[in-house]
């Protein structure tokens, strides 16, 4: 197997000849070696669709690359985007015959023999399938993608070209997919394309070059250093202030279009539809909030993003309409503020983070468990024509916290309403890396599997995982990765007391011979008002908790375990009397999953990397052993 250096993402699962790698597929051996590169990298089961694929589909385009002659290719099966864990299924690297510059050929493979039904740019392969992008619309994001991260193909586009090769299909049987619109970067083959495909192959790659050129272009593709990843913040000011909307990939794209779709039909008196976007933290939810607001004011439509993070939309305001100027501040609102809008006088609400939903958005001084008050859920679908709602389940982290697929459901059901629910797919948090993700999971026990040794996982650097001897060592590990443009953030678990309406004399968290404060309350000389000190430079002096930290990201994070959650006798006991989260702690059932689920929100925070510690002994001892030998 060959081996190229990356910087730029991930090292494809299995990278070689074109000429070698055929050979391997008819030897019917290629998938077998994807499925175990797949295994070491992820962790985890691949699945049976992609073991078909690796068998069938990839075997039909490299049958195409030896018809066109281009043996001597050189072609990444499986590559990560940049800074991202979606990948692209081949990208076939040459020398263009008519200029000698550099080609690379993303391709898009599918089974497809046929499709139920097309929308617009979304597609159902079967009925009841959620909704996908057309075929030459996925590739075609992946190519924008990459030239929005990549520099050398932001000035030269035309090193990139895009297709989707459905070689199972008869052009008669997916004849609704056949209307769109093909640029170099999006174009769509069927099986009876196949000459076309292979005249068009020659025409965008060089099959007189000899592999060792090949690979070279594929090296510089490789080894070209990605554009570090924008903050949320400054993602929501480009789409929203100057509409420059982030490339959104995959499933980001579907949502954008469905909710869009969804808004055509509201207009020609159709069923009304509720959307949910499920994903992880890192996927890209909020990128699709941003970017719909983004595109509401061309659309002539009137929306707005809700949450129920005061951290979260008062900083969006601030950044985005400092002086409430421009009009933007007024987008930004809280779940509650839709009490008296009954009759679908908005377009579209987003609730963003809709995990934090609460039961009902009572007035002050009432009581929110009042069985007669009106659901929160159901105060916002009732108020947009298109009710958008982006969660994660295991972001929950307060008992009166309801936001859920289940409830959602079941609430838009109530009220006549069609539910449409995508799932999120990617990682563009954590270096873009879903196998930290999976990793904290199993480490948390969020999911049913024992947890696994990060070192044992992981060889390169694109996230990096340190377990801090006390917090004066997190906070060393930090100064020494860190530039001056860079930021960082130290949280820890509820377990300190946080004084409501004054500041301690001495720092609220005492841990040896380090002492900081809690992020304060109200703005001070020495620190921001509570609400931003995920985004002030000078949030950095204090230490945060999980209702400051969910919803944003920096680039090194710290994260401090309390004795509310221990690790004991091969298991995590959470210890509700030495919580000072009176929210979390409303409910003892409910206690061990909304500590757990905290935890892996501050884990989760960091963009290059993440430091740990905690107060006990033993558990401290169990992070050391998950984490393994660490670099210096």
């Amino acid at each position: 197997m060959v081996t190229l250096s990356n910087s730029g993402g991930l090292v494809p699962l299995v990278q070689d000849k074109a000429a070698h790698l055929l050979q391997e597929s008819r030897q019917n051996t290629l998938h077998s070696r994807l499925g175990k590169a797949y295994s070491a990298t992820h962790f985890k089961a691949f699945s049976a669709a992609e073991y078909r694929s690796w068998q069938h589909s990839l075997k039909a385009l490299l049958e195409v690359l030896d018809e066109a002659g281009l043996h001597e290719s050189h072609v990444l099966l499986e590559h990560s985007l940049p800074r991202s864990s979606l990948r692209v299924d081949a990208i076939v690297c040459g020398l263009r015959p008519d200029t000698g510059r550099p080609s690379y050929v993303f391709v898009e493979l599918k089974q497809w023999s046929r499709v139920h039904s097309v929308e617009g740019c979304l597609v159902r392969q079967h009925e009841n399938d959620e909704p996908r992008l057309h075929p030459a619309d996925q590739v075609r994001d992946y190519c924008r993608y990459v030239a929005h991260s990549l520099q050398f193909v932001a000035e030269e586009k035309e090193l990139v070209n895009g297709l989707a090769y459905l070689h199972n299909a008869n052009r008669r049987d997916i004849r609704a997919l056949e209307r769109h619109t093909a640029d170099r970067w999006g174009r769509m083959y069927t099986k009876d394309d196949r000459s076309e495909l292979v005249r068009d192959l020659t025409l965008l790659l060089d099959g007189e070059r000899r592999h060792e050129e090949n690979r070279a272009a594929a090296e510089r593709f490789l080894k070209y250093p990605a554009r570090p990843s924008a903050q949320f913040v400054e993602i929501a000011k480009n789409a929203v202030g100057q509409r420059e909307l982030l490339p959104l990939v995959d499933q980001q794209m579907t949502a954008y279009q469905l909710v869009k779709t969804a808004l055509t039909n509201a207009n020609e008196g159709s069923r009304k539809k509720v959307v949910i976007v499920v994903g992880g933290p890192g996927s890209g939810k909020s990128a699709i909030a941003v970017s719909l607001l983004g595109s509401l004011e061309e659309l002539d439509l009137r929306g707005y993003h809700a949450t129920g993070s005061k951290s979260f939309t008062e900083t969006l305001r601030t950044h985005l309409d400092p002086r409430r100027r421009t009009g933007v501040w007024h987008l930004f609102k809280y779940n509650n503020d839709f009490r008296e809008n009954r009759n679908h006088g908005v377009d579209v609400i987003v609730s963003d983070e809709a995990h934090r939903l609460r039961r009902s958005s009572t007035s002050p001084g009432t009581r929110r468990s009042d069985e007669n008050a009106v659901p929160q859920i159901a105060e916002l679908i009732t108020a947009a024509r298109v009710p958008v709602f982006l969660l994660d389940d295991n972001q929950r982290v307060r008992a009166d916290e309801v936001g859920s697929v289940a409830e959602i459901t079941r609430i838009a059901h109530e009220l006549g309403c069609e539910v449409e629910k995508i799932n999120l797919r990617g990682q563009f948090r954590c270096g873009g890396s879903a196998t930290f993700d999976h990793w904290v999971d199993r480490l948390l026990g969020i999911v049913d599997e024992p947890p696994v040794v990060w070192s044992d996982l992981v060889q390169d650097d694109r996230f990096e995982v340190h377990v801090g001897d006390s917090p004066r060592d997190m906070e060393n590990w930090f100064r020494a990765r860190r530039t001056q443009e860079q930021t960082a953030r130290m949280t820890a678990g509820f377990c300190w007391d946080w004084p409501y309406d004054h500041r301690s004399k001495t720092p609220d968290i005492v841990i040896g011979d380090w002492r900081r404060w809690w992020n304060l309350r109200k703005e001070a000389a020495d620190g921001p008002a509570s609400t931003f000190w995920a985004t002030d430079p000078r949030g950095a002096r204090q230490v945060g908790c999980v209702y400051t930290a969910q919803g944003f990201e920096y680039d090194w994070a710290g994260v401090i375990f309390g004795p509310d959650l221990v690790w004991r006798e091969g298991g995590w006991v959470a210890r509700r009397d030495r919580s000072r989260d009176g929210k979390a702690k409303a409910d003892p059932a409910l206690f061990p999953e909304l500590v757990r689920n905290a935890y892996r929100v501050l884990l989760t925070r960091g963009m290059r990397g993440v430091t740990m510690f905690s107060v006990d002994p033993r558990t401290q001892e169990h992070l050391r052993t998950m984490v393994g030998p660490q670099r210096t």
